[in-house]
């Protein structure tokens, strides 16, 4: 595809996107995949230059709204117009086949103007969630924000449930990929680029799984021992039940549960490629009161509950850019109401002496300690444990939280390199 062509696809694929917003549709991850289904010609290096045109324009999407009232057209020439001259935008938009159609004089002048950009616009953040923001961040608002407007590295889980450690940094370095090992997980490798990695021999042989290093430390803060009851109440693809496996040496039981077919569905190869054989996973149906039935069996029976809850997913921005602008209040107050209940339920599967690990991969106080005030204000059997408490292993560098209740853990993308996440250890009454 010649550059004008990559520019209409762009501009093709951000109108699906528009309209998948307003509807609260399909991601434009999905978008993207099935506009070039049909599009066989394009190359590796056009997709991944459109992605990145549409990207640039997601990441900015708020600005560029308010600027143009929502004209993609606009939008996309504004956002090219910070790397590209007037000369470079008439080659562009030039007509020609596949290409978008020339510059009309009112688009030229609006190009020429100066666009003001407010703080809101220049870290692009919706403005309704700025005292959110404002609050766990403090004086490290803008660096933080900035941040999270980056991209995020490629980080990788060696599977210490098969011990190649060794084998998986041999083969990143004959593949000649840079990369360092994570500072808060001793399982984590973060490289410097986003390979294709299913058809690697080290991930085939299930050495390895693609995991942020903050969900590898939640899972270590659960302190999961061999030979323990273990549950995983919303597992989604299961990526915290087989780091939990990992832990286990294949002794004890995980029980994985998810009410949804197309996150579970690939748990069960993946497991068998990890070789974790102590999993159970179910799907839990929710008609008819069918929930309760099914996981009633399990109560005050668990040593450990993880309890990974839906949340708004403003720790992960940096790698679901879009979805800061599908956020509403009402979805907020939804995801709120969710974790409540959840925090609830997954309680009454704790054994006395057990503990539920509480987390979110979000930066809102609504989302994380106001939940677990609530819930310790309610449950008298349950106190907090510091994450501090965990044995981090020897030489390990001091972890600093940005939460407000000190003995949680929250994480952030510029204090700590990682996803944003939160912690809460909770511990039920012997």
């Amino acid at each position: 595809m010649i550059e004008p062509a990559r520019i209409q696809a762009a501009l093709d694929i951000l109108e699906q996107v528009a309209d998948s917003l307003s509807a609260d549709g399909a991601s434009a991850d999905v978008l993207i995949r099935k506009y070039f289904r049909t599009r066989r010609y394009a190359g590796s290096r056009d997709r991944r230059a459109v992605t990145g045109l549409v990207y640039q324009v997601i990441r900015n999407w708020g600005y560029l709204c308010d600027q143009t009232a929502g004209d993609m057209r606009r939008m996309l020439l504004l956002s090219l117009s910070e790397t590209q001259d007037s000369e470079s935008l008439e080659a562009l938009f030039n007509g020609a086949d596949h290409a978008p159609d020339v510059l009309s004089d009112e688009e030229r002048a609006f190009v020429s103007e100066a666009h003001e950009k407010l703080p809101h616009h220049d870290l692009n953040y919706p403005l309704w969630l700025e005292d959110r923001l404002k609050m766990r961040f403090g004086d490290n608002f803008s660096d933080e924000l900035a941040r999270l407007n980056g991209r995020a590295p490629f980080e990788l889980r060696v599977n210490t449930g098969k011990g190649e450690g060794d084998k998986v940094e041999a083969f990143l370095k004959s593949e000649g990929l840079a990369f360092e090992k994570g500072k808060w997980a001793e399982t984590a490798l973060i490289l410097d680029e986003n390979p294709r990695i299913d058809a690697w021999e080290i991930y085939q042989e299930g050495l390895i799984e693609v995991q942020d290093e903050a969900a590898q430390l939640a899972v270590k803060l659960a302190d999961i021992k061999p030979g323990q009851q273990v549950m995983d109440l919303c597992a989604g693809a299961g990526g915290k039940t087989l780091a939990a496996a990992a832990l286990m040496d294949n002794k004890g039981q995980i029980y994985a549960f998810d009410n949804n077919k197309y996150r579970l569905k690939d748990l069960k190869p993946r497991a068998k490629r990890a070789d974790a054989r102590i999993l159970q996973v179910h799907l839990i149906d929710t008609a008819g009161g069918k929930r309760k039935s099914i996981l009633a069996e399990h109560e005050a029976r668990m040593d450990r509950v993880m309890l990974d809850v839906p949340c708004s997913g403003s720790g992960v921005w940096r790698r679901n850019p879009e979805s800061k602008w599908r956020l509403t209040e009402e979805k907020l107050t939804q995801y709120c109401r969710i974790q409540k209940n959840l925090l609830t339920e997954g309680w009454g599967f704790v054994k006395p002496g057990g503990r539920m690990i509480y987390m979110t991969c979000s930066l809102f106080v609504d989302e994380n300690e106001h939940q677990i005030e609530t819930f310790l204000a309610e449950q008298k059997d349950a106190k907090l444990v510091s994450y501090r408490s965990i044995d981090q292993g020897e030489g390990a560098p001091e972890l600093k939280s940005l939460s407000t209740l000190p003995e949680c853990l929250a994480l952030s993308p510029y204090s700590h390199g990682t996803d944003g996440f939160f912690v809460a250890i909770l511990e039920k009454s012997a």
